[in-house]
């Protein structure tokens, strides 16, 4: 069984991968320089603005019940039930993302993504 659990894990493990922002002949100081600076930005432009929301929805609850042909015929059933929670979200976001990228893009920085370590 350990096999196949791994079988199943190692191919979602190699699809992972992370990103940065290169510029051919820069150094780390360079793109954390540049990446505070479009930041600020970013964050001048489109400041946070967070909203609050409830979200309803139905999920079903497992019941045991007494067993019987007409209404629980396993000795189980599940049932909906409503459920209530409160999301908070950042409505500029997406356009802070957006600028701070096209500020790294016009500062001559690129977008690498690599799947695999690099060591």
């Amino acid at each position: 069984m350990k096999t196949y659990g791994l079988l199943i894990i190692l191919p979602i493990a190699t699809l992972t991968g992370c990103s940065r922002w290169e510029r051919p002949g820069a150094n780390d100081v360079a793109r954390q320089a540049d990446y505070a600076a479009c930041e600020a930005r970013g964050f001048d432009r489109f400041p946070p603005d967070v909203v609050r929301d409830i979200e309803f929805d139905y999920g079903d609850k497992y019941v045991t019940c007494e067993k019987n042909k007409k209404t629980c015929p396993n000795g189980y059933r599940y049932e909906p039930r409503p459920s209530l929670r409160t999301v908070q979200s950042d409505r500029n976001q997406d356009a802070r993302t957006a600028t701070i990228a096209a500020c790294m893009y016009g500062k001559g920085w690129h977008e690498k993504t690599y799947y695999w370590p690099q060591w």
